[in-house]
């Protein structure tokens, strides 16, 4: 039985799928509601729903365009509330039932893996919540590359997001996303021992 639920979120570019993915390799259960969207959004009522709110041309033969849903969906605050009300209902449901799953299980910790931890009220599901946060033109770069976008398209997107201040209000923990990338195994490791001492 895993009773230690860990939420873990951040700002885009960040580096919190590195954190995720040491976490992950030391045996911990991981749910990526990232990935739960993009499922989600392959479902016919849920296309049918952001066509109505972002434009009959998102979904084309079936076929969700992510590069267009996201140029008009993180332009500002309001559409990302759009957004997340069309997909956040089919996604808890599938949080639920992972949850469930994972839990009968002996692992470490389930990790939450969720931008809109607190926005979704998904924190109130964890033990403690942690936040990866980067400075700022670190987490532009990284944007850019992972994307392949433009600097503006990219600070588009930072912008439609709450800012450190908002993370390091609400999350119990804060990880240093600009730490090397060859050390964040180590680094996981520690926290995940301590965390598992905090869950008992």
């Amino acid at each position: 039985m895993t009773d230690c639920v860990i939420g873990l979120t951040g700002p885009t570019g960040a580096g919190k799928s590195t954190w995720t993915a040491a976490f992950r390799a030391l045996g911990c259960a991981v749910i990526d509601c990232d990935a739960l969207a993009g499922q989600v959004t392959e479902e016919p009522k849920v296309q049918q729903a952001l066509q109505k709110e972002f434009g009959a041309d998102v979904v084309k033969d079936g076929v969700l365009n992510h590069r267009l849903l996201a140029a008009r969906a993180f332009v500002d605050a309001q559409s990302v509330k759009r957004l997340n009300a069309v997909t956040h209902p089919a996604i808890g449901a599938d949080i639920d039932r992972l949850m469930r799953h994972y839990k009968q299980l002996n692992l470490p910790a389930i990790i939450i893996d969720a931008p809109l931890l607190f926005e979704g009220k998904l924190d109130t599901l964890c033990s403690m919540t942690a936040a990866v946060l980067a400075p700022r033109e670190l987490r532009l770069a990284r944007i850019q590359g992972r994307d392949g976008i433009t600097k503006a398209e990219a600070e588009r997107r930072m912008a439609s997001q709450h800012d450190d201040h908002f993370f390091q209000q609400h999350a119990d923990e804060i990880l240093d996303g600009s730490a090397p990338a060859e050390q964040i195994p180590a680094l996981a490791a520690q926290k995940l021992q301590d965390w598992l001492g905090k869950c008992i």
